[in-house]
């Protein structure tokens, strides 16, 4: 127990969080890359990826993460792969759906490859290797997100328009931060509840 800790009051007390509520980083390091959640779509050079017709740039729906490749990627929380897709720009995406106490999360692994045994359908436990990091030579990086709702195409978006544009949402629709997501998730990171 930390002794600089704040006693807990009375009438709150402490439970162990379920399996399914809790998350980790899925790579064993944590370094930002160029794009952070919310940040422009672009390039680490500033080239623009996409814009609307107005010229506003879309924004990231997760976070960049400093990887190498072949790196490996574990699974963040319990879940199924829902999605694997593989785009001749950002290589091999999984979707992994997570069924929480509290809803449906559906994270999201872009720019590696899934390992053999995994595909659509494959359960996940958390921390579970299911995934490398592609090889996207200068531009290899490990791209994360949080979608909070359970499956639709828009799960798949790695950036949407800052305002409605193209048919698609505006940001951040269903995404949230990542980093927070999983840092107030993990089992350092759990704290009592009132009752």
């Amino acid at each position: 127990m930390d002794p600089h800790a704040a006693p807990i009051p009375a009438g709150v007390r402490a439970t162990a969080p379920k399996a399914a509520d809790l998350f980790q980083y899925p790579l064993a390091s944590w370094s930002p890359h160029c794009l952070g959640f919310g940040s422009e779509w672009r390039y680490c050079n500033g080239a623009a990826l996409r814009a609307c017709a107005s010229g506003a740039v879309w924004l990231h729906t997760g976070t960049d993460i400093v990887a190498s490749a072949g790196q490996p990627v574990a699974a963040a929380a319990d879940g199924q792969i829902i999605g694997y897709m593989v785009d001749a720009t950002f290589r091999g995406g999984v979707l992994v759906r997570h069924p929480m106490s509290t809803g449906v999360v559906i994270t999201q692994y872009w720019h590696v490859w899934l390992r053999s045994g995994f595909t659509v359908g494959s359960s996940l436990k958390r921390g579970q290797v299911f995934a490398d990091v592609a090889d996207m030579g200068s531009r290899t990086h490990f791209h994360f997100a949080v979608f909070n709702g359970d499956y639709e195409p828009h799960a798949w978006n790695g950036a949407l328009p800052p305002s409605a544009c193209s048919g698609f949402p505006a940001f951040p629709y269903r995404f949230v931060d990542p980093t927070a997501f999983i840092a107030a998730r993990t089992a350092s990171s759990w704290r009592p509840y009132s009752s």
